[in-house]
């Protein structure tokens, strides 16, 4: 049973309409790094450390916001939960499997900017640069985190969306620039600080690129506690979220249209 309902879940999740969708994404991602490669000579792993950073990781972002909302919170909004709670599933394993299918949306739709952004700016050069392939690890890190975490949003607000989407594009956008230990309270920074990408070099003031980014912040996490975090987020927001979906009732709501 389970299985059925992950694998009914990403089904539902990847189903053609919404694939083509995720390709178009994918595909404006591309052409919006291969712009960005041609306004800077000798693009190189640095420029394609720079879109990645400021690009793909928000479109896992989104991605995330926009699929992990759909594990519990879209279904008490259609009025379709109760389908899930009727079968012969505990609450547990609903909610884990359905988070889980989740999770692996998110990996393959943000793999296809991740890929098409790699050739956009390195060419073929791109399936021999590690960087490159290490970012496919951050996309499956930050899945986990970013999905634990929107989950418990889910659960814990109505109309969740708006909020993971302020989180994914507000928050983790200029909470990372801003000065004190704000920094230490977002996803992004910790992604970043385990990319293996250059730093690039500093030409004049700030511009929008650092925004995006968070090079403006003077904060060096070290790789080892952003293992710890990241892991700790996905561990922590997971066990809240399944005690969470245990312990409060969802029942299909009459405000939702």
């Amino acid at each position: 049973m389970i299985q059925f309902a992950f694998q009914n879940t990403l089904q539902d999740f990847l189903r053609l309409g919404r694939f083509l969708t995720w390709g178009l994404v994918a595909l404006g991602v591309g052409i919006a790094a291969f712009v960005w490669s041609r306004f800077q000579p000798g693009a190189g792993p640095e420029t394609y450390g720079q879109v990645s950073q400021v690009i793909v990781l928000r479109v896992l972002a989104l991605s995330s916001a926009i699929f992990t909302v759909q594990v519990i919170s879209a279904e008490v909004e259609q009025k379709t939960i109760v389908y899930w709670l009727t079968r012969r599933l505990s609450r547990t394993q609903v909610l884990v499997s359905r988070t889980l299918a989740s999770i692996v949306a998110v990996i393959v739709t943000t793999s296809a900017a991740w890929l098409v952004s790699g050739l956009a700016v390195l060419g073929p050069r791109a399936f021999q640069t590690g960087a490159f392939w290490w970012d496919f690890v951050l996309i499956v890190i930050g899945a986990f985190a970013y999905g634990a975490f929107f989950v418990f949003l889910s659960l814990l607000l109505n109309k969740a969306m708006i909020y993971c989407l302020l989180f994914a594009f507000g928050w983790e956008t200029f909470v990372p620039n801003m000065p004190g230990d704000l920094t230490y309270m977002s996803i992004y920074p910790y992604l970043r600080a385990l990319g293996k990408h250059p730093a690039p070099q500093q030409q004049g003031e700030a511009g929008l690129t650092d925004v995006l980014s968070g090079g403006l912040s003077s904060i060096a996490i070290a790789p080892q506690a952003a293992w710890i975090v990241l892991i700790g987020i996905t561990v922590f927001f997971a066990g809240l979220s399944i005690y969470w979906f245990n312990h409060f009732e969802y029942s299909p709501r009459e405000d939702s249209e």
